[in-house]
Formats: C-alpha cells, sequence, structure tokens
C-alpha cells in the first residue's frame, strides 16, 4: 500500500502575480489591501471572467501571509470564490 505525504505547506498553484504585487504596495502603505483591489478583482473573476475563482482564492491566501489581520472584505470575498452559487 502506497501511503501519501501531506504537504503541511500551502501549494499555490496559480498566484495572479499583478494583484499579489498591487496587494503588497497596498499592505505596505495602509496595512490593508484597498477596496479598488477587492473590488477589481472582484469583478476580473466573476464580472469579466479574466482570472479562474481557483486562481482568485489562491491569490488571495497568499495575500493572507503578509497580513497581521484580514478584515472582513477580504474574508467575504473568499467566500464569493468559493461559493459562487449560494
Amino acid at each position: 500500500m502506497k501511503i501519501n505525504r501531506i504537504n503541511p505547506q500551502p501549494n499555490f498553484k496559480a498566484v495572479n502575480q499583478k494583484y499579489f504585487e498591487w496587494a503588497k504596495k497596498d499592505y505596505s502603505l495602509e496595512k490593508n489591501v484597498s477596496t479598488e483591489w477587492l473590488h477589481c478583482l472582484r469583478f476580473d473573476v466573476c464580472l469579466f471572467k479574466e482570472i479562474s475563482p481557483q486562481d482568485a482564492i489562491d491569490t488571495v491566501n497568499a495575500i493572507k501571509k503578509y497580513m497581521n489581520k484580514t478584515n472582513v472584505g477580504l474574508e467575504d470575498l473568499l467566500q464569493i470564490f468559493k461559493n459562487p452559487n449560494p
């Protein structure tokens, strides 16, 4: 029987670099991501379909590693991407 080892580190498959760098810049200035960032990411995923929901989830999770505390908007956005049809 083959046993697969579980990797304790998160495995980000496709972090969107544009949004990742934008969020790091926002965080360095404001200690949070901007509402413009939240809206643009949501539009690119839900409206324009330029980014897949999984890529957006990976991006948000990667950004959360840099933040001491996440806000409600970021958590709500993550829930929208995880469950697009409530």
